[in-house]
């Protein structure tokens, strides 16, 4: 099997995504992924982040014998909301770092696609914590999950060949030729 594991990956991801955004937005007292609701309400302003979901990617084959996935996260933007203009500062910090996530395209040092933003949006008032003010921004990730087979020493070992048209695919394979060792 090839070194990239589906938890390595996962583990470089959210590592990258939460070193990024600690760097980016220094002002925030609390960033961590899956914060436990009983541990009580957060050093605000806070960013709390979690992966949301897993789908399937729409490159669903790439010959790799990978999971093509598209991965989605969001962070809840909190703020006190006993603090002057608490309203104006959580929609100026959630547009903040939803353009950031635009700009930014790739978390440095994950291997995954580009980042997709889906919304910056209040939380429901139903979910809302007492004393905090929240929105969520949401974006998305593509990403390659488990291991290559075209990294693999024992996995498909490709022979490059060539032919000429007319004489070309199943029925000429015995005219190829193989390519030259040294050709680029």
């Amino acid at each position: 099997m090839a070194t990239d594991t589906p938890s390595s990956t996962f583990d470089a991801l959210h590592a990258a995504i939460e070193a990024a955004i600690r760097t980016r937005f220094a002002d925030f007292a609390t960033v961590e992924f899956y914060r436990d609701a009983n541990s009580g309400a957060p050093p605000t302003p806070a960013c709390l982040l979690a992966m949301t979901r897993c789908d399937r990617g729409k490159d669903s084959d790439d010959g790799s014998g990978q999971l093509q996935a598209v991965l989605r996260f969001e962070a809840r933007i909190s703020v006190q909301s006993a603090a002057a203009d608490s309203a104006l500062q959580l929609r100026r910090i959630a547009v903040s770092l939803a353009t950031w996530l635009h700009q930014l395209g790739r978390f440095p040092g994950a291997p995954s696609g580009a980042i997709e933003v889906i919304a910056a949006l209040p939380e429901d008032a139903a979910a809302a914590q007492p004393d905090l003010r929240t929105w969520i921004v949401e974006w998305s990730v593509p990403i390659a999950l488990g291991g290559n087979a075209w990294e693999d020493g024992d996995g498909v070992v490709p022979h490059a060949s060539y032919s000429f048209a007319p004489e070309i695919g199943r029925a000429h394979e015995r005219r190829y030729q193989p390519l030259a060792e040294d050709t680029p």
